[in-house]
């Protein structure tokens, strides 16, 4: 199991380590190429995608919870079932967003008040984005059975193949004085790429897997339904907390603002994107043991996978409370890392409480008891766009962001682990004491040692930057290895790295 599950992790880290060293690269051009204006634009579509994104409705989780029991029971008839039931709900969706496009392309401009030929482009640009979407959405049927069937190399090698794609017509449509809208029709061309390239590898590596409407039926549509209704839901509540953000700051503030806004925020969802990485590969891995071993098993595998989402998070989320205004700076330059210092500094904290407990959401479900955690999850994002509204108006920036910290750590640090606790019936109190009590004295090592070596010599390059991280991080992980983890976990890891430098060995004689 903790094979399986580490290969899956290492999948989907050099998957979205490559999106993140590409996103990385390419941020500062597309700044300072398109200006703060028109970079906040592109943020604010990139918001309304986000939220088109929710026609998903959900189906594709439920493709990973349905394909991972189905395969688990050999049963390909009813797998099959599952997958054209979802693209007959996925492609009613998309064509109905089709349709309302234009409408949609008006409100956008009206709303933000464009005019002129900022307002021609992204009336443009909105209905490029919304042909993307609905091709995006399509696919999602394809990835979650690539989920179900815990192939994520597969998913991530498309993925980081379209990330490059895509980063290099950006960069040529940029630099030879195209705009907003060549940028929308690259990321459609992306997609079209990665739905293609996934049904050949699904018709490859699956032979037996057969997406044909013919094979969708009321009954398996009814148990899409649900299942994807709670899920769509906490889609609904992630979308208002990640996007309405930029929402909020272009309505009261401007366009520019959202830019100021968006660096610290790109940040926090690079490390949401890597901590998700591990949670999402326990998903099918609970499903099975909800099938098969039941509860005891499935908290064994709880408090493991917590461990390692601890690890993670902490790494990340500590080390840019700690020098994150000096990677900011180096990144964007000065002036930007002045103006997000504060907002950095919130969003992280608040990555830290929530990142862990991504993987409680994994449990919910693979178990398919995610009911009230969707109830809890809409009621307190729509109590984070009230609060943003509110606070935007007296404190600006940081009132949106206080905002979103309220919200989430109420919500990821309190009401997730009562809830996920009960599902399984585990005891809270054991669970917190063996591994959220036994990294802190890790993590604080983590934050002094940073600290130390950035106050003694302040980091004025990525070389000196990352050598104190890596000091630093050496120093947490040799913590890590004989605090955290129990005498099995620290000989899975001992075996891992032995059959690592074993192959190595053998490949270089």
């Amino acid at each position: 199991m903790l094979k399986t599950i580490s290969k899956n992790i290492f999948s989907n880290y050099v998957g979205i380590a490559g999106a993140i060293i590409i996103a990385f690269m390419l941020s500062p051009f597309l700044v300072h190429s398109l200006g703060d204006t028109r970079y906040g634009v592109w943020s604010v579509v990139s918001a309304l995608t986000g939220y088109m994104a929710l026609l998903d409705l959900g189906v594709s989780s439920a493709m990973a919870k349905y394909v991972s029991k189905f395969k688990a029971l050999k049963d390909y008839r009813s797998l099959n079932q599952v997958l054209a039931s979802g693209l007959v709900i996925m492609l009613s969706a998309g064509t109905i967003l089709l349709i309302l496009s234009p409408i949609l392309a008006s409100a956008v401009v009206s709303f933000f008040k464009f005019d002129g030929q900022l307002g021609e482009s992204v009336r443009l640009l909105v209905i490029v984005g919304s042909v993307d979407i609905a091709i995006f959405v399509s696919t999602g049927i394809l990835v979650g059975a690539f989920f179900g069937f815990q192939r994520y190399e597969i998913i991530n090698a498309v993925n980081l193949l379209v990330a490059i794609f895509k980063a290099i017509l950006f960069y040529l449509v940029l630099t030879n004085g195209y705009d907003l809208v060549a940028m929308g029709l690259v990321s459609l061309a992306g997609n079209i790429m990665a739905a293609c390239a996934l049904y050949i590898a699904i018709k490859k590596v699956e032979p037996q897997v057969d997406i044909r409407l013919s094979n969708s039926n009321r009954k398996t549509l009814r148990s899409i339904f649900n299942f994807s209704k709670f899920t769509f839901l906490s889609m609904v509540a992630m979308q208002l907390v990640y996007y309405s953000d930029a929402f909020v700051i272009g309505y009261f503030l401007s366009a520019a603002a959202i830019t100021y806004y968006t660096i610290p925020w790109s940040l926090g969802e690079y490390t949401n994107k890597l901590t998700l990485a591990i949670a999402q590969t326990f998903v099918p891995v609970f499903s099975e043991q909800d099938a098969t071993t039941g509860d005891k098993a499935i908290y064994s595998t709880y408090v493991t996978g917590t461990k390692f989402m601890l690890t993670v998070s902490n790494l990340l989320c500590i080390g840019m409370l700690a020098v994150g205004d000096f990677f900011v700076a180096l990144w964007m330059g000065p002036t930007y890392a002045e103006k997000c210092s504060v907002i950095l500094a919130i969003m992280f904290f608040t990555q830290l409480i929530k990142g862990p407990q991504l993987l409680s959401y994994s449990i919910l479900l693979g178990t398919a008891r995610h009911k009230l955690f969707s109830y809890f999850n809409i009621g307190f994002s729509f109590l984070n766009l009230i609060l943003s509204i509110i606070l935007i108006q007296r404190y600006g920036l940081v009132g949106v962001a206080v905002a979103t910290a309220f919200t989430q750590i109420s919500f990821y640090g309190v009401i997730t682990p009562i809830l996920t606790s009960r599902v399984i019936g585990s005891n809270l109190t054991a669970y917190f004491k063996d591994t959220y009590l036994r990294i802190v004295p890790s993590s604080l090592l983590l934050y002094v040692a940073l600290m130390y070596l950035a106050n003694s010599s302040p980091p004025d390059s990525y070389f000196s930057l990352l050598t104190q991280a890596l000091f630093a991080t050496t120093i947490y992980l040799v913590s890590i290895y004989w605090v955290l983890l129990n005498s099995g976990e620290r000989e899975f890891i001992s075996s891992r790295v032995a059959d690592f430098i074993g192959r190595l060995n053998k490949s270089r004689a």
